[in-house]
């Protein structure tokens, strides 16, 4: 196994509980449901990514047989492969033995220590999701909501802005770029999310499903804006980016700001991968945009200093989110004036 605190200091199964356990600001946390997850038995290895064209026939086969004839071979397309490498993620804070003998606290202080520790992690990891399907530079199937070819040329709060008109067009671009798979995978960044709240087409739309708006002139709440996505668009899983994160160093003047960009919009195919992993590491799939790699899920545990003056607790994971094929993507930039 990789090297890691695990490796030198026991695992602690209670600590790795609480370490896990949600608490209620983990509900804007995205990242671990997006993602279908690969575990993998060695941290890097080859994924071979099946091609999607060999599974929509052939215009010129002949598949009637005659008796006693050989059956018709049907020709396939090459495999494309690409590489992953999980990295080590871990993160520990310490205590003063003094303040744990003194501690008030209505629970043990390393209960307390375990889940800041944890929440730096989920954060963390939000924010390596984030940074990956975000990234124009990554999936490179992108364009600003005004340059978007076939769309309204209008941002989505501008006069004239028709955000599912714009997002039918994309979701024909990934269809088509896929052969035929209907994007599954829907994220906002909260910004323009909410903005879908007050636009008047999506509005308009709300109050011909009998959501109880009867001319659509409503904000709209969440829940009935994501209803509205799902009918619209037939797209199963819509996501909100709405975690935060502070960005200052300690020390200095507190600055807070989401972790996915709250102008942007990734749309997608994130699940189907069917993957099938060998003993040494290698991976067969089929094409998604992207996979989650793992090679070892949260742990925690504790360990005290050398000359037992502090009390050190730690949390670790192992894992990649891997791009697999960005053409089952596409990523909307600027949505907003």
């Amino acid at each position: 196994m990789a090297s890691s605190y695990s490796n030198i200091h026991p695992v602690d199964q209670i600590l790795t509980s609480l370490a896990i356990e949600a608490i209620p600001s983990d509900s804007q946390l995205i990242a671990d449901q997006i993602f279908e997850k690969v575990n993998i038995p060695e941290r890097s290895g080859t994924l071979l990514i099946e091609n999607t064209r060999n599974f929509m026939g052939s215009s010129d086969l002949d598949l009637e047989r005659a008796p006693g004839a050989s059956r018709a071979m049907i020709g396939s397309f090459d495999r494309t492969s690409t590489t992953y490498k999980a990295k080590i993620y871990s993160a520990s804070d310490s205590i003063a033995m003094e303040d744990i003998f003194d501690s008030q606290y209505p629970g043990s202080e390393e209960a307390r220590i375990v889940r800041k520790v944890a929440r730096t992690m989920k954060l963390a990891k939000e924010k390596r999701a984030a940074d990956l399907l975000f990234d124009n530079t990554v999936f490179t199937n992108t364009s600003t909501a005004a340059a978007l070819t076939g769309g309204t040329g209008n941002q989505f709060n501008a006069a004239g802005g028709e955000p599912l008109h714009d997002l039918h067009v994309i979701k024909d671009i990934v269809f088509a770029n896929s052969h035929g798979i209907n994007p599954d995978c829907l994220i906002f960044g909260r910004d323009v999310f909410r903005e879908l709240a007050r636009n008047p087409e999506v509005r308009g739309f709300a109050g011909t499903i009998g959501q109880g708006f009867a001319s659509g002139n409503r904000i709209l709440s969440d829940e009935v804006v994501i209803q509205v996505l799902k009918d619209v668009l037939g797209i199963p899983n819509v996501y909100v980016g709405s975690a935060r994160r502070e960005t200052a160093k300690p020390g200095l003047t507190s600055s807070e700001g989401y972790i996915w960009n709250g102008e942007s919009i990734f749309m997608g195919i994130m699940k189907g991968s069917d993957a099938i992993v060998s003993k040494s590491g290698g991976v067969k799939a089929m094409p998604v945009a992207a996979l989650d790699f793992e090679f070892s899920g949260v742990q925690a545990g504790q360990y005290d200093s050398l000359d037992s003056t502090r009390r050190y607790v730690w949390s670790e994971e192992v894992n990649a989110f891997t791009k697999v094929n960005d053409s089952f993507a596409y990523l909307l930039t600027d949505c907003l004036a």
